[in-house]
């Protein structure tokens, strides 16, 4: 593979990628304080803007017809997300609370889609089955984040109002948070704002539609095998801008959204990038392509939920174990090509 081939088409890409991501993010959080809805609920519009490189990156391999390739990437990127947000967040910045509420209520909706998805690669359920439960639990949660505090208050009873009150109470806080620290949010109008959105995501989805294309013949040059690629490089590149909002995080020790951006980015990655291209690409792959990462998926998300709740933070251990557990998967990965 040519040296211009790296210079001129996968660097551009990969750039691409992460100034769209960054320019989405920052345009989005702006847009959310001109939006009527409940922060939270912004907040989870902004982290699918956030999964767009990942999303894209997975549809364009399975367009191409490389369904390993797109498979790999999702969940290889879900992987990469526990590593590269919740662990290298808590070795940064040493140790940061987290709500026990948001922590376990967001890991175990994670850890439902997940399962949705193992049944699905395991052919247990069918792709309209998957795609069905895995809309159904986004809904589900997506419902949840759209109303206030006070109205889970009075429309539930009390056993159940009182620790989703408090889940969403932090989510809104922070979401409105972030949008109020917007240096740009009171003198730019709305038209503008949409039009960067736009923009952004254009230049996200052709950044990734380029680093697969780039990808793809430079790895099969390099003998490096199709399923590799997506697990591993892709998974990785493609999540170079979660990992950075995610530190940016970890800085100001804003603890419920590295939580928020980890386990509802995982969630909709699965959703849109598995769910509904399998309904309509079907499920080509091997089931035993993917065993080993849906298998190391669902065990380092329960630790990765576990272990930060049980110690009310996250510090450099748990990141340092979380971290771990990803190279090893890396290492695993790697020995049984």
């Amino acid at each position: 593979m040519p040296l211009e081939t790296i210079f001129f088409g996968f660097l551009p890409a990969l750039i691409a990628v992460v100034v769209g991501s960054v320019w989405l993010s920052r345009a989005l959080t702006t847009l959310s304080g001109r939006i009527p809805i409940q922060p939270g609920l912004m907040g989870l519009i902004t982290a699918l803007g956030a999964d767009s490189p990942e999303i894209t990156s997975a549809v364009t391999a399975l367009v191409a017809g490389e369904h390993e390739v797109g498979l790999g990437v999702v969940l290889g990127s879900n992987l990469f997300n526990l590593a590269g947000l919740l662990g290298l967040s808590g070795i940064l910045a040493g140790r940061i609370a987290l709500p026990r509420a948001s922590l376990v209520f967001n890991g175990v909706v994670s850890l439902v889609a997940t399962t949705v998805v193992a049944l699905l690669i395991y052919r247990a359920i069918s792709p309209a089955w998957a795609l069905g439960l895995l809309v159904l639990i986004l809904a589900g949660y997506t419902l949840l984040l759209s109303f206030p505090e006070g109205r889970v208050r009075s429309a539930l009873p009390a056993w159940l109002a009182s620790p989703l009150a408090r889940l969403l109470g932090a989510v809104h806080e922070h979401a409105a948070r972030k949008a109020s620290a917007s240096p740009s949010g009171k003198s730019v109008s709305g038209w503008w704002l949409g039009f960067q959105v736009v923009a952004a995501l254009l230049l996200i989805v052709q950044g990734s539609m380029g680093i697969v294309h780039t990808t793809l013949p430079i790895a099969e040059a390099a003998g490096i095998p199709p399923s590799l690629v997506g697990a591993l490089i892709l998974a990785a590149l493609t999540g170079i801008p979660n990992a950075y909002t995610a530190a940016q995080l970890a800085r100001r020790k804003e603890g419920a959204a590295v939580v928020s951006e980890t386990l509802n980015s995982n969630t909709i990655n699965l959703v849109v990038g598995i769910g509904l291209p399998v309904l309509i690409f079907g499920m080509h792959a091997e089931g035993g392509v993917a065993i080993l990462e849906i298998w190391w998926l669902l065990g380092l998300t329960g630790l990765a939920v576990l272990l930060p709740a049980l110690a009310g933070a996250i510090n450099r251990r748990i990141g340092l174990a979380i971290i771990g557990l990803y190279l090893v998967f890396a290492a695993v990965r790697v020995a049984l090509q």
